[in-house]
């Protein structure tokens, strides 16, 4: 490989032949930039790099620049992944015919369709021209040639090759002109707002051209094909426009050429009656053997010339950025952010339950067994949402050391919860065995005095205290008692099971009692973490003292508050622990981040008085004198956070607001109940 190191800024200008015979519009528009970081993709070594993947890998994450990928004649078998971090991407190459990415990967061999892409886009900005984007499985499975997640991403004279489910066009705003795209079943799929312009659709063979989703008809994805051709080979018994991958699937065909392929009645409801009332499926002055709207199906539509122009380029991808693919160049969209992005890992269990039942639903979960040890638990702070190729699934899969597992920032108990979302949905017996290995580490890792570490196996240090920071105890508590209580996500766990996560969930309801700290006789509320035989407040990282905390002790009071006939005891520890938060509050401040340039991080951390704020609570509070403290790396407790250094001031949540929610809302309903019992 060459040095990459000396970029020169190049602009490239290059003609595209449409697909239907006449001359691309490709050289008024902003598929190809002006100027940008020139990278050379050559397989022969005459470039900087002889893999595509290695010289988007040398884009820098969060990328600020137009980066210029070409690509010279040749055949790349690679997969291919431009992630969500590398902005502003475009893929470059001479003629399409000679530029050709594949790769061999189908639906038996990895799990999903999701997980079967050749080339997968999930940056903003990406543009592509001269391009040819295959996977080579062939028949008898889904093979994605292309999976596109990305907003505004452009796609200009490219072919798309496959034959079931070869362009998945999963989300984002998608533009493609005068591009070739074929298949044989729902080869064009997915849930973006899509248009194709002045693009050949070929079907080789009987089935269906389009497949898309949408879970309600407020959602404003759709696919729409104007001014296409729809052609076919070996078709057969025919090919129908489309049908409905979930309940309110949307497609709009504008003035497109239709062969006698088409079925004259143009639609199907996937063998369910009860789409037809939900799929939006539409037809604007359709010509050809093929266009037939008199035996179109009932529940479809032909549309008025007013209704086809919200279905243009300019309408339907415009967005709340006004993003018009034809006219937006580089310097637009650097001032414009993106108005979507792919799926993150925070967001998986967040999504409506019909999602979980969705192939890209099932990619995650398999990503999810693929992350997790084989004590059973996972490492934190992992976006286990995020696509990954076959080369970094090998790697993920031999660095399995069962060091790093725990319960902190919501590692494990979040990935059960997960699992068994889907579980519930698809009933994959994978998925079930791996929930009840993590199930099992959890059990194993409890305290005899009900308490959970941080990190299991344990590890010398503060990882070994019974820790409720971050809410990681009470995380793994609340999954333990839903798995107890039966609730419908956890159904299929095994007696043995829930049993021994009922009793697990009552010993840590012991611990939280004993370990609530009594000032002059009043139980208050808890240390963020405790020793684990002695069950006396512990300190964990030098700027983390022993203290009241006002942020975790907020979600040890609110999980309180959610056990059915609480005791006495728990009774007490709830009224205890609001009566000190009341005390606690503080009012009069706001904590705000200033710009500061001077700063790394770019604002400045600080308290400024406002009378008419909301009530906040510091992090921590000096056990005896109820006073904020505020500790830097030195270790030395201060009582003004002005005094810390910037680093630690700016790094940390050192005031929270979550006691507000619970003082104002989650006590006074728990109050109601309690009279009502």
């Amino acid at each position: 490989m060459r040095s990459a190191h000396l970029l020169v800024v190049l602009f490239f200008a290059m003609g595209c032949v449409s697909v239907r015979g006449g001359v691309s519009n490709a050289k008024n528009s902003a598929a190809v930039q002006k100027e940008g970081v020139k990278l050379t993709v050559a397989a022969d070594g005459s470039g900087n790099f002889t893999s595509v993947q290695q010289a988007v890998d040398h884009v820098p994450d969060n990328n600020k620049q137009l980066v210029v990928i070409y690509i010279k004649s040749g055949t790349y078998k690679e997969q291919i992944k431009v992630p969500a971090s590398k902005p502003f991407v475009t893929f470059l190459g001479s003629k399409a015919e000679q530029t050709i990415l594949t790769f061999n990967l189908s639906n038996p061999q990895v799990g999903s369709t999701s997980a079967t892409y050749s080339t997968y886009i999930g940056a903003s900005d990406f543009h592509a021209e001269n391009i040819t984007f295959e996977n080579s499985f062939g028949t008898g499975s889904q093979a994605v040639a292309i999976l596109v997640d990305a907003d505004r991403a452009v796609f200009r004279n490219c072919r798309f090759l496959g034959w079931q489910d070869t362009l998945y066009a999963k989300g984002g705003r998608q533009f493609y002109q005068d591009c070739y795209i074929e298949g044989h079943v729902d080869f064009i799929f997915g849930a973006a707002s899509a248009v194709f312009d002045n693009c050949q659709i070929q079907s080789k063979g009987a089935g269906y051209i389009s497949a898309p989703m949408r879970f309600s008809d407020s959602e404003p994805s759709g696919f729409v094909f104007r001014h296409c051709h729809l052609t076919g080979v070996n078709t057969f018994k025919g090919v129908f426009l489309g049908r409905p991958w979930r309940p309110f699937g949307r497609v709009v065909f504008i003035e497109t050429e239709m062969d006698g392929h088409i079925q004259p009645a143009g639609w199907d409801n996937w063998h369910d009656p009860e789409r037809e009332k939900t799929a939006w499926f539409a037809e604007y002055r359709s010509f050809g053997k093929g266009a037939n709207p008199n035996a179109r199906v009932k529940w479809s539509h032909q549309l008025t010339g007013a209704e086809a122009a919200r279905f243009f380029p300019e309408s339907f991808l415009k967005g709340s950025d006004g993003w018009e693919p034809e006219k937006a160049d580089f310097a637009w969209q650097l001032k414009h952010p993106p108005a979507f992005g792919p799926i993150r890992w925070a967001a998986c269990l967040q999504q409506r339950v019909e999602w979980y039942a969705t192939d890209e639903a099932t990619w995650i979960a398999d990503s999810v067994l693929l992350y997790q040890h084989n004590n059973g638990g996972w490492e934190k702070n992992l976006d286990m949402a995020g696509v990954l190729t076959q080369r970094e699934k090998t790697i993920i899969a031999q660095r399995k050391t069962n060091a790093d597992t725990t319960i902190d920032n919501g590692a494990t108990y979040t990935q059960l919860a997960y699992l068994a979302n889907v579980f519930r949905a698809k009933t994959l017996e994978r998925h079930r065995v791996s929930f009840l290995n993590g199930l099992d580490f959890l059990l194993k890792s409890q305290y005899e005095n009900g308490g959970f570490p941080q990190f299991f196996p344990l590890r010398e240090g503060y990882y070994s205290h019974i820790t409720f920071n971050d809410n990681a105890m009470v995380g793994v508590l609340r999954l333990l008692r839903d798995i107890a209580e039966k609730k419908s996500d956890y159904a299929f766990v095994d007696e043995e099971h829930r049993q021994r996560a009922e009793k697990a969930v009552q010993k840590g309801i012991e611990c939280i009692l004993k370990t609530q700290i009594i000032v002059a006789g009043q139980h208050t509320v808890w240390c963020a973490q405790y020793d684990e035989v002695t069950l006396a407040p512990a300190a964990a990282r030098k700027y983390e003292l022993v203290s009241l905390s006002g942020g975790e002790s907020a979600g040890i009071a609110r999980f309180l508050m959610t056990i059915d006939h609480p005791s006495a005891q728990v009774v007490e520890a709830i009224e205890s622990a609001v009566a000190w938060f009341n005390k606690a509050k503080i009012s009069g401040i706001k904590w705000v981040e200033k710009p500061d340039a001077s700063n790394p991080r770019g604002f400045n951390r600080v308290v400024i008085k406002d009378p008419n704020a909301g009530p906040l609570w510091a992090r921590f509070y000096e056990i005896g004198t109820n006073r904020a403290i505020f500790v830097g790396r030195d270790g030395i407790t201060r009582y003004n956070v002005a005094d810390i250094e910037a680093e630690r001031r700016n790094g940390y949540n050192w005031y929270v607001d979550e006691p507000a929610r619970l003082l104002s809302k989650d006590y006074p309903t728990w109050l109601k109940q309690q009279q009502r019992h």
